[in-house]
């Protein structure tokens, strides 16, 4: 029984960073665009937060420097996407690997490491779970959901506030329009890039928040495998949930449930195997394709048939 609550209450834990880029990056795949930038977001967002929270001796300047150049990365994006036109898997599978390098550069250069940077004297480490009083009173659901960080619980309170917004106001109702009509929205006088770019600034804070979530409330450091493709899970939810958000949310718990269980499981086996679990999040990844997918592939009867 023990186990199985430590298994639930890690679920929680794990699942926060992918839940908080997911609400994220649903908006902008609804507004039409899909950014593969997330993985590069969860970096840079947890990368500056440390950085500028050793520098400055003060966390609060971290996480809103954290926050700035999440949103400046999303801004390059989206000028190379929304106002260039260029393809949005080039634009951001070169910014995952742009902001994968520059990292251990500036590390190395000036902090004289390649690895990590911690900042763990200016990050109260001991306050970051909260002791939740009516759910310490309540046997199973208090040891699953009591003392989490403050970002586990916005993450589910941001879930609900974006689905009312995603689905009972009119800026909700401009961004599904913009994604699934381009000419019908600018034809009733949608300003399309508009909905666009509030999508991605979006998609900015959320990513920003995870990153936060790993390196400040988690750890207090930043390391280089600090985001463990991340956002490559996040769009794999995405595209499970077929880009709506409760759906996409409750993959990103499932993918939240395998990180846990490899964490459980390595605490119980050697030290070859657990190396080796660290594939069953991926693992996961390609079951849940082939359960999700499959059944839209059957149901498709269009043949392309190419001339010799």
């Amino acid at each position: 029984m023990e186990i199985l609550l430590n298994l639930l209450y890690y679920t929680v834990k794990m699942s926060t960073p992918l839940l908080l880029c997911i609400i994220g990056g649903v908006f902008v795949q609804k507004a039409g665009t899909m950014n593969f930038a997330l993985e590069a977001g969860i970096n840079i967002g947890a990368f500056t937060t440390i950085v500028f929270t050793f520098l400055a001796q003060n966390l609060l300047v971290g996480v809103v420097m954290g926050f700035i150049c999440c949103i400046i990365l999303n801004l390059v994006f989206g000028l190379f996407v929304i106002r260039l036109k260029a393809n949005a898997t080039v634009v951001g599978l070169s910014l995952n690997m742009l902001i994968q390098a520059i990292p251990p550069f500036i590390l190395s250069v000036f902090f004289a490491s390649r690895g990590y940077l911690s900042a763990k004297e200016y990050i109260p480490l001991e306050t970051m779970n909260i002791d939740v009083p009516f759910l310490r009173s309540i046997p199973v659901l208090g040891d699953i959901f009591n003392n989490h960080s403050f970002l586990t619980y916005f993450a589910f309170l941001l879930i609900i506030v974006m689905t009312y917004i995603f689905y009972k106001t009119k800026f909700g109702v401009y961004i599904q329009v913009t994604g699934e009509n381009l000419e019908a929205a600018e034809a009733v006088g949608i300003k399309t890039n508009r909905i666009k770019w509030i999508a991605l600034i979006i998609s900015a804070c959320t990513c920003a928040l995870a990153g936060m979530n790993l390196s400040v409330e988690q750890t207090g450091l930043f390391n280089l495998n600090i985001a463990s493709a991340r956002g490559l899970i996040c769009l794999s939810a995405i595209n499970c949930g077929k880009r709506e958000p409760i759906r996409s949310c409750m993959f990103g718990v499932l993918f939240g449930f395998s990180r846990a269980l490899q964490l459980i499981i390595s605490e119980f086996v050697g030290a070859t195997t657990a190396e080796f679990m660290n594939v069953v999040p991926y693992i996961t990844i390609i079951i849940v394709f082939l359960f999700t997918e499959l059944p839209a592939a059957r149901k498709n009867t269009m043949r392309i048939f190419r001339e010799v």
